[in-house]
């Protein structure tokens, strides 16, 4: 081959030189890449130790931080700090509930008065219904009494006398029976009987088991030994007191006005 033709395919000196430079910047480009790739996968061990967790982003090269910090700069801001024109409705919305409670009170309050008022009126009812009923027990048992002392026969000496004992109690039925024997004798001794009427009652005052009752009654004694100014129709006031004896109310005095 001619000397010519060896000179023109001998490599020129300017392209070795461009070539060992491209050569050298490749390699330093690549050291720098793995230099990045390190400090990358360093910075993502680093985060994954402070979370506690396993990282699981790919190895993209790209810094965790930056990351971090760009979403955070996208995050949308919270919906309070916003103002907006619908703020005082919803002010008045959380206000609503409030308004609505303390009418609920109110109403509970109003319902309670009305149970409260509608409990005394029944209580006094029902306190008035059984004062009622104890007057007319009190009156029926001094009128009963004051008929059984007043009324007597001496046909029927002895019953009559028993009876008043039966419906005494108290001191007024041991000096009763102290002189029964005695009072006896001169109703069958004088052969005069007595017929009493009781024209009206009062209950002056009384609990539960006791009371102070008035009565007005009219006496009338008649018999062949009656005397005739005894014979005419005499108004009597007695004050009967009465106690409750078990299940029964008794004459415990009887005073003459």
């Amino acid at each position: 081959m001619p000397p010519g033709n060896r000179e023109s395919e001998a490599p020129d000196a300017d392209d070795l030189d461009f070539a060992e430079a491209a050569e050298a910047a490749a390699a330093a480009a690549e050291a720098r890449a793995e230099a990045a790739r390190a400090r990358a996968n360093e910075l993502r061990r680093k985060l994954a130790e402070s979370r506690d967790e396993a990282p699981d982003v790919p190895e993209t090269g790209i810094d965790p931080e930056s990351a971090d910090a760009a979403a955070t700069a996208t995050e949308p801001a919270p919906a309070e700090a916003v103002e907006s024109p619908a703020a005082p409705e919803k002010k008045r919305r959380r206000r609503l509930p409030v308004t609505k409670i303390a009418a609920a009170a109110v109403a509970v309050l109003a319902i309670l008065g009305l149970f409260s008022v509608t409990g005394y009126m029944v209580w006094k009812h029902r306190d008035a219904e059984a004062q009622r009923h104890r007057t007319a027990e009190f009156s029926a048992a001094a009128r009963q009494g004051v008929v059984n002392l007043m009324s007597m026969d001496f046909n029927q000496a002895k019953e009559s006398v028993q009876r008043v004992i039966d419906d005494s109690t108290g001191k007024f039925k041991a000096n009763f029976q102290d002189g029964a024997d005695d009072l006896i004798k001169a109703m069958q001794q004088s052969k005069v009987v007595t017929k009493v009427t009781v024209n009206d009652t009062a209950v002056e005052s009384m609990d539960k088991d006791s009371a102070t009752v008035l009565v007005a009654a009219t006496s009338q004694r008649t018999g062949p030994d009656a005397p005739k100014e005894d014979q005419q129709p005499r108004v009597w006031r007695v004050v009967v007191s009465l106690e409750r004896d078990g299940d029964q109310l008794k004459v415990s005095d009887v005073e003459f006005a």
